[in-house]
Parts: structure tokens; sequence; C-alpha cells
């Protein structure tokens, strides 16, 4: 079997959702140690085992570190190989283990080549990105990060900022017959989303739109009852700085609506290399918190429109292209 396919297999066979990450690092670690690597654990917690896995081939000054994160998002899929043989499908084949795997048997070759080639994989990029964050404190420095995420093997040039945030509002509950007697949190969040879904948002030629999405809100007692609480959760992709998001978003919300940011970045711009196609997109990553490790680049294997899907597929063909890629992005680099 395939190199690739193989690892791939391997690793989505462990339920590696975020915060439950350690068996997959453990299973690297042993993968790499018996491959000649050198392998650091960097704890990132709570959860003892919850580590980043840091892999140098000399020593902790690499030229190019290849990066990409092992959680995943729920629930958890075993992987198969498709009935033709062409293509794996299931959770993390191409968000991002199937990733992991080519950059592997990328830096595997760049090493036999003499460069000096390190890897990162980190935990919880699906939530709130603390592996990367922990990443980029330690004194590891690096030329160039090669961030793994499914961009259909374009290099990215640009891509949104995110602002994941969190509203609470407080109310007092009473009779749903009597509403003079009481004053209903949910509708205050209703109001308040309704501002945020038909304002007019920031567009750039480049990055397009920024968008808004609610996905999840809570509260209430019952159907009869005005609601003393309730809270919501959603994300904005940002064309514009994050500062200039988080100030509109303040004006248009009630004063009493409590605000709280969960995550937050600005639009990134990235290293592009010539004779590689080129594009942008609108999800995160990791790429801003590992600005301070190296100069990032984002490419990989795989399309973002099926990542975090039932279908999560990645085509055998695109990971023996993406190898070649990181192949040749390592020697451009670094040579």
């Amino acid at each position: 079997m395939d190199q690739a396919v193989s690892l791939t297999l391997d690793l989505c066979r462990i339920d590696s959702t975020t915060g439950s990450e350690k068996e997959a690092v453990d299973f690297l670690e042993n993968f790499l140690k018996k491959r000649d690597w050198i392998t650091e654990r960097q704890p990132v917690g709570p959860e003892e085992g919850r580590d980043n896995l840091w892999v140098f081939s000399e020593n902790r000054s690499p030229d190019i570190i290849f990066c990409t994160h092992l959680d995943t998002v729920p629930p958890f899929y075993p992987p198969t190989l498709s009935e033709n043989g062409k293509s794996l499908v299931g959770r993390g084949v191409c968000d991002a283990k199937g990733i992991a795997a080519c950059m592997i048997l990328a830096a595997e070759q760049l090493r036999e080549e003499n460069i000096n080639v390190g890897l990162l994989f980190v935990v919880g990029e699906e939530t709130t990105s603390d592996g990367a964050k922990a990443a980029s404190k330690r004194d590891i420095r690096s030329k160039y990060v090669v961030v793994g995420e499914p961009t259909e093997l374009k290099l990215i040039r640009a891509m949104k900022g995110v602002v994941a945030f969190e509203m609470t509002a407080n109310g007092i509950a009473a009779h749903s017959a009597y509403p003079e007697r009481g004053r209903s949190a949910i509708h205050q969040l209703i109001v308040d989303v309704h501002q945020l879904l038909f304002m007019k948002w920031p567009k750039t030629e480049e990055l397009g739109d920024t968008t808004c999405n609610v996905g999840l809100i809570q509260g209430g007692r019952a159907p009869n009852v005005i609601a003393d609480e309730a809270s919501l959760r959603g994300v904005i992709r940002t064309t514009v700085k994050a500062e200039e998001i988080l100030k509109l978003i303040e004006s248009k919300i009630d004063p009493d609506t409590v605000l709280k940011v969960l995550s937050i970045s600005d639009p990134q711009y990235l290293t592009v290399v010539d004779d590689f196609e080129t594009g942008v997109v609108s999800f995160g990553s990791d790429v801003p918190y590992v600005r301070n490790i190296g100069s990032p680049l984002l490419i990989g294997p795989g399309s973002i429109l099926d990542a975090h899907t039932a279908h999560e597929i990645i085509q055998i063909e695109d990971q023996k292209k993406a190898i070649e890629l990181y192949v040749k992005l390592g020697r451009k680099l670094c040579k």
C-alpha cells in the first residue's frame, strides 16, 4: 500500500477530536522515532499527554518547518478506502491527518538532500488554536513555516481574519401572559442577531465580503416563561482589522448584552513562491499564531468544502502531488 495512504489510514483510525489528541500524538511520536527523527513533546493540556509534537532532523533551528494539526472536529468517522481505490473517506483524511502524512514523507525526502527540515504537529486548531499559541512561545525559530490545510494544492496568498465571539444576556423571569412583569433575554439576543445579520460589513477587493454566522443559541426555561437567561456563539470572517469589527459589533448590540471574544485574528497575507498557483481563502487556520516561529506559507491537498462534513474525502493522487509540492517548496526556499 502507498505510504501516504497507509499512514493516513493509521492516523485517522484514532479518534483525536479536539481535547482528546493524546493517542494520535503517542502514535506519531513512536512512528517518527522509528524513522530516526528527533522528537520533543510540548505540554498544552489541560489533559495529561495533550501535547504538541516537535520533530527535528538535525537541531532545534530548522530552515523550514512543516506544520499541521492532529485534532479534528466531531463526530468521528472511521476512515475507508473508496471502492475504486482512488480516494480516502473519513474524519481527518483532508483536515488534516492526510496532510500530516504528506508532510512527513516530503520532509524525509528533503532530509535525504541535507536540507535542515523540521515538523510541528499541534493540537487544538479546530477550537482556539491553543496548540499553535503555545508553540509560538517556545524559543524555536525557522526561516519558514509551511502550514497544511486543504487548499486544493494552491499556495494561499491571503486569508480572512476571524472574530469568534459569545454573547450573553440576562433577563427577568415572569409568566408569559404578563410580559410587562419580566424582560426576555432571548428577545434581547434576537434583536442583537438581527442587527449583526443585516449590518453592512466591510469588504475588500482581495478578500471580498466580511461574513457573519451565529451557529449556536440557547437559553430560557419553557415556552410559557419569559427567559431570564440566554447566550449565543458566532464567528465573523473578517476582511479588515479585527479591532474595526469589534467596534461595529459593540455599536449595534444592546448595551446590556455582554460580548466575550473567544478567538481573534486579523486578515493574513502570506509568503508566496514563483511557479506555484495561488489563491485566497475564507477559513481560519493556525497561521496567525505561528508567525513568531517563521514566515508562514499555507498549502495542502483536499478541499475545504469537504472538511467538517460526513463525506470528508481526499484523492490519493492529490496526496502524491502534495508530497511533490512540499519537496519543491523546501528546495526553493532552502537551497
